[in-house]
């Protein structure tokens, strides 16, 4: 037979067991589990504005509004080709330098993902290719990326001249977490 002491530690002990499957099944916000990604996003400069800075030879700052594809290899649109537009700002010396800026993807049910990203920039071969690394976030979206969060990172390069429209390409992999 249980001494009513013990009683009261089998109810309290129901009771917090108890609360806390209720606080862990109603009050904890549903959220999916991250989704790995990756693909190759493709690109075309369609306005380019640079400006001389002056302080020292070949120093530019600009401007690049872009379009162009991702191409999903993994995650939820693997498979899918994705339209995307951006809008970037640089700032180089000789080629050298940092940049940020913004991008759209839109997919093919309307939903469209809104990503963050910067990174750097170095001439290559010559100066006729030019090498990039950056970190990319989601900072939201709608239809099913509404809320949605998600970080990674890409390496490409530019190939051409910006002042010919200068095409390029990203590899990018990451995480990215939807409602």
């Amino acid at each position: 037979m249980r001494t009513q002491v013990e009683r009261m530690k089998m109810t309290r002990s129901a009771l917090i067991v108890g609360t806390l499957f209720f606080v862990t099944a109603f009050l904890v916000p549903g959220t999916r589990a991250a989704d790995g990604v990756a693909g190759r996003n493709v690109g075309h400069t369609q306005k380019s504005e640079m400006i001389e800075v002056g302080d020292v030879p070949g120093h530019f700052m600009g401007i690049n509004q872009y379009n162009g594809l991702s191409f999903y290899t993994k995650g939820p649109d693997a498979g899918d080709i994705v339209p995307r537009t951006g809008t970037l700002v640089f700032d180089v010396v000789k080629g050298t330098g940092t940049f940020t800026g913004h991008e759209t993807k839109t997919f093919k049910d309307g939903s469209t993902m809104l990503l963050k990203f910067s990174g750097t920039q170095a001439p290559t071969d010559g100066g006729k290719k030019t090498a990039y690394e950056s970190t990319w976030e989601v900072t939201g979206g709608t239809g099913r990326y509404e809320g949605a969060k998600g970080t990674g990172t890409a390496n490409g390069e530019r190939i051409g001249d910006l002042k010919t429209g200068g095409d390029n390409y990203f590899d990018f992999a990451g995480t990215v977490t939807m409602k």
